[in-house]
């Protein structure tokens, strides 16, 4: 059992409300913290931003000061005597007096070519190059920031000009803890500069207003140089980049601590939590009293439901609070009253029917399954009304039901020892009755036949009617419900295909019908994973023996039920839906396999055959487009053939999808003709190139001079029309010589050549080459 189970009701409501007001105190908290963070955040941004601004200003101040003494110094009359004189001491005295006067921290004297004439460093200055000489003339002065010893120094660069003089002075001026400060008190933030130590990307700290922990220090050392914002548990940074080089040689770090902050934030949650605590316990106080006053009528309610459940008819329980509770102690008690109304009406709906009142096929199936179950026997009698869908269409579907509801009177009155009497949809009805000997049995069916179709009186008119009946015997011919309604179907369709007064079930049956299913299905698979086999029959021509075409022959051989016949399988992949499909991937087997035959030196045309059904397929033409687009033959060397029942199904669209066709490019051609019900007006107005004589005038053309008669004028005829002419089953040497007397165009036939499997047709070429000479030479005795 549950923790839930285990609490009950008023735990359950106690829990629910403490839960409540815990998760939104929680939530509270939780925003405030997050908004405790984000507005530290925000404000140290903020004086960090002002603190850039201040630091650059200050610096920037500090620059003009300089360059206003260092101007005073350069224009000196004695500075400049000083350096007109070319000695060394005076020049070095000068320099160190004036250097110290600005407050300089070292200085440097270079002469007009920019080499050293006196330093008041103790070792060597970095080199000067023209480009900034030029650019300090130029301007005035120039301005840079540089790390010297790893310390940050502003260098400035000043010409000093007189007749016949010319020099630069280099002052440098440290980025110092007096500068730090300053900024630091203007800000309200700590100061650190830094600056890059010779060629490698250390950094070290050389000014600072406030003492640097190991940790900040290894975060600042670790920063990368895009770095401008560094968010520590101790520390918000701001690293602003000094000087115009990238990446920065001195750089000056803003600092404020977060400790004040965070002893504030700390000092804040633990009010909150206070205040939650407080909260928590009056919801808990407050759930007690709510339970205690809900949780007995509730559970009285409960215990009312669940007898309700059950299936019982209990006592509604008297509610002394009123209110919601009451209301719904009162519709407890309606939805009581009005399930048990319910219930009878569903179980009477699920096994009976509304119209007639009889039982239906739940009720018929589920009394079928008992006998099965308890080794019963009986006959099971099926009758089906075969105009009922003609009768609704026509009369209405009131005069419908009433003749439904006549034959079921019927049938109640002849079958009243029967088992079950249903009507399981439409106009189908079926009973089971006692099991009789089969003579005796074949009469009560005969009998009940004569009286279900003797005239129905409908609103005082005699209406006939027309029912299907068939029989079964129970369990030998179905020992269980499905085997029950699958040969139940088959024996009405046996029945509807052979009228007679009723149809026994005959064992057996349904075999050919699971084949079928089997079939569909391994169909499906078949087409998906190339378990089709395509042979190829050569068609020649008749006059030079050359191999001009082959007819592409689709083959199953099924794993497991062996050669399946195309006519059985295509029939049913045209009833299952999937002849678009087939059609599809015998195109582009097809197609496949004649650019390999070409790669091999074989040049043949190809032949398909199109189902009725193809011809209703509105991506057809654009399937065939598709799949022989960038042939190595124009499309005309494709040559599409229909049968002529196929073009008589359904004229209009046939003749529409052949025009498609036809503007294609491809060769169209009637197959089997003579064995349709074309009319030579029809044939005229079709936009085909070609006929296909049946092969049941040719397999004995030599021996029939009916046969030569019909073939004959067939040939003729096309010829008149425009229309070439192949002939099929060709079985003999005699048969191919009077068709190339006549004129016949192609030929195919198993004397010419068998269908080959794809891979054999080049050799099969190779073969018919060879006999060239024989198949070209008509017979002289055929000549006129």
């Amino acid at each position: 059992m549950g923790l839930a189970s285990r609490l009950g009701f008023r735990g359950r409501l106690i829990a629910a409300m403490i839960s409540l007001v815990a998760l939104v105190s929680l939530v509270i908290v939780a925003l405030l913290m997050v908004y405790l963070f984000e507005d530290e955040k925000s404000r140290a941004l903020e004086q960090l931003a002002i603190g850039e601004r201040l630091t650059n200003e200050v610096i920037d101040r500090r620059t003009d000061l300089e360059l206003s003494r260092l101007s005073v110094v350069v224009q000196d009359f004695g500075f400049r005597s000083a350096i007109a004189s070319r000695d060394p001491a005076t020049i070095d005295s000068a320099l160190e007096n004036h250097s110290g006067r600005v407050g300089a921290d070292f200085a440097l004297l270079l002469d007009s070519q920019g080499e050293p004439l006196a330093s008041t460093l103790q070792r060597s200055f970095p080199a000067i190059t023209q480009e900034q000489l030029t650019r300090s003339r130029r301007n005035g002065f120039t301005r840079s920031l540089r790390a010297i010893d790893g310390r940050g120094y502003e260098i400035l660069i000043i010409p000093i000009e007189a007749p016949g003089l010319r020099a630069w002075l280099v002052t440098g001026f440290a980025m110092d803890q007096s500068l730090a400060e300053v900024i630091a008190r203007l800000s309200g933030t700590s100061v650190i500069f830094r600056a890059r130590s010779g060629q490698s990307d250390s950094l070290s700290s050389f000014a600072a207003t406030t003492s640097i922990d190991d940790k900040l220090e290894q975060e600042l050392a670790g920063a990368s140089d895009n770095a401008k914002f560094i968010e520590s548990a101790g520390y918000f940074t701001r690293i602003i980049n000094l000087g115009e080089s990238d990446p920065a040689a001195v750089q000056a770090v803003l600092l404020i601590s977060r400790d004040a902050t965070l002893q504030n934030y700390y000092r804040r949650s633990v009010e909150i939590a206070l205040l939650v605590t407080a909260i928590l316990i009056f919801a808990i106080l407050l759930a007690l009293v709510i339970a205690r006053n809900l949780g007995r009528p509730v559970l009285q309610l409960a215990s009312y439901a669940r007898a309700i459940g059950e299936g019982t008819t209990p006592e509604a329980p008297a509610i002394r609070a009123g209110g919601e509770l009451t209301q719904l102690r009162n519709a407890l008690r309606d939805m009581l009253s009005g399930l048990r109304e319910r219930e009878a009406q569903i179980r009477y709906a699920a096994t009976h029917d509304d119209v007639t009142g009889l039982k239906n096929r739940n009720a018929l199936m589920q009394e079928a399954a008992e006998l099965f179950d308890n080794r019963g026997r009986a006959t099971l009698v099926g009758i089906r009304l075969n105009d009922l869908s003609d009768i609704n269409d026509t009369l209405g579907l009131e005069f419908g039901d009433k003749v439904l509801i006549g034959i079921a009177k019927r049938l109640q009155q002849e079958l009243q020892d029967a088992r079950i009497l249903a009507r399981t949809g439409g106009g189908e009805f079926l009973a089971l009755i006692p099991s009789l000997p089969p003579e005796t049995g074949d009469q009560r069916v005969r009998a009940l036949h004569e009286v279900i179709e003797s005239p129905l009186q409908v609103d005082q008119t005699p209406f006939p009617l027309r029912v299907t009946i068939v029989t079964m015997e129970l369990p030998e011919d179905a020992a269980d419900t499905d085997a029950l309604r699958r040969r139940l179907n088959l024996t009405f369709e046996q029945a509807e295909a052979h009228p007679e007064a009723f149809t026994r079930y005959k064992p057996g049956q349904d075999e050919s019908h699971l084949r079928e299913l089997k079939l569909v299905t391994d169909l499906h698979a078949a087409i998906l994973h190339n378990g089709l086999h395509m042979n190829y029959q050569p068609k020649l021509n008749s006059q030079t023996g050359e191999l001009v075409q082959v007819e592409a022959l689709v083959r199953w051989i099924h794993p497991e039920l062996g050669f399946i016949s195309p006519e059985e399988f295509i029939f049913l992949a045209e009833q299952s839906g999937q002849i678009h499909d087939l059609t599809a991937h015998i195109l582009q087997r097809v197609a496949s396999d004649a650019r390999r035959w070409y790669e091999q030196g074989v040049d043949a045309g190809v032949a398909i055959n199109l189902s009725a059904m193809d011809l209703t397929w509105p991506a057809l033409t654009r399937h065939i487009a598709e799949t022989f687009h960038g042939w190595h033959h124009g499309l005309e060397r494709v040559t599409l053939e229909v049968t002529e029942s196929a073009l008589m199904e359904d004229p209009e669209e046939a003749m529409a999808t052949l025009n498609q066709l036809r503007e294609l490019g491809v060769t169209l051609s009637v197959d089997d003709f003579g064995t349709g019900y074309s009319s030579l007006s029809q044939l005229r107005k079709l936009p085909v190139q070609e006929l296909k004589i049946d092969k049941s005038f040719v397999l004995k053309l030599d021996s029939e001079p009916q046969d030569q008669l019909i073939v004959r004028s067939t040939i003729d005829m096309a010829h008149g029309l425009g229309l070439k002419v192949v002939a099929e089953g060709i079985e003999n040497l005699e048969a191919w010589q009077l068709l190339q007397h006549w004129g016949c165009n192609l030929g195919q036939g198993f004397y010419l050549s068998r269908p080959v499997a794809p891979e054999d047709l080049p050799e099969t070429a190779r073969s018919l080459a060879t006999r060239k000479g024989e198949l070209s030479q008509p017979n002289p005795e055929y000549s006129e």
